[in-house]
């Protein structure tokens, strides 16, 4: 019977859609929204399952490893804004043949703003965490942590883009689908390289609470401590040089107008 009655509701929700849905492009950033907070939230719920398998949170209370876990979001969101252009210069080096990939700011700076919800997210646990633990002074310094995290893990992109583009024979691969009775699909290409980088991000948060102490991010306000500030830009100063020193050569402002066709295509529209 309840399906009987649901019938006609459905026809009447056909005659009347949602407002976002004769508006395909609200429709993609909402679809956006909601597909960038469910990633973070299997994020989470990842990050949490293995830490209990490696025995707990040790030192750390809940609230501290949730701060520490959304700090990461926030940086890494905010880098996925423009990580995604990166991570595709070894496909546009195999695409384009007869070209030489550049490092060319016109093609990095592209906003994918979707993988900006992950700072969403990033945020809003960085914000349960400061109810519990309180703020102060020292949680001024949570913006140049989110700076450091986001510099190296653009460092990190470039050496592996780098990598990918001197060989992209090795590194570029076309997954095809077959099925019985259907055509071929063939899915778009991917950089071995660049899935190596997610997965390095993905679980960046797990090496993070085993090496570092409580203190080092609460004092017990949230905020970190001079010695964590120091080592973040020490290892993303160091990141983003050796990531610049590898594309010596293929630096420029703007890049050639098959790569930047190429790089504009790959933005969601």
């Amino acid at each position: 019977m309840f399906l009987l009655r649901l019938v006609p509701w459905i026809g009447e929700a056909r005659r009347y859609p949602l407002p976002c849905m004769n508006n395909p492009s609200r429709f993609r950033i909402l679809r956006g929204v909601g597909l960038g907070l469910a990633l973070s939230a299997v994020n989470l719920l990842g990050a949490l399952l293995t830490v209990s398998a490696l025995g707990g949170l040790g030192e750390w209370t809940r609230p501290q490893f949730l701060g520490l876990f959304g700090t990461v979001e926030v940086a890494t969101g905010f880098a996925f804004i423009f990580l995604p252009n990166i991570w595709r210069l070894p496909v546009a080096e195999a695409k384009l043949r007869r070209l030489d990939v550049q490092f060319a700011a016109s093609a990095i700076f592209l906003p994918h703003w979707a993988g900006g919800v992950k700072s969403i997210a990033g945020i809003i646990l960085v914000g349960y965490a400061a109810l519990h633990e309180g703020i102060g002074l020292a949680t001024l310094g949570l913006p140049l942590v989110v700076l450091a995290v986001a510099a190296a893990a653009v460092g990190i992109s470039m050496l592996f883009a780098r990598l990918g583009t001197r060989r992209p024979d090795l590194d570029v691969y076309i997954i095809t689908i077959a099925r019985p009775g259907k055509a071929d699909m063939k899915l778009p290409e991917i950089s071995l390289g660049a899935s190596i980088v997610q997965l390095i991000l993905s679980i960046g948060t797990l090496p993070s609470y085993k090496l570092l102490v409580p203190s080092a991010l609460y004092r017990p306000e949230i905020g970190p401590s001079l010695p964590m500030l120091a080592w973040c830009f020490i290892v993303a100063g160091a990141l983003m040089l050796l990531g610049f020193v590898s594309w010596a050569g293929r630096l420029t402002w703007r890049a050639a107008p098959a790569q930047q066709r190429d790089a504009e295509e790959a933005v969601p529209g």
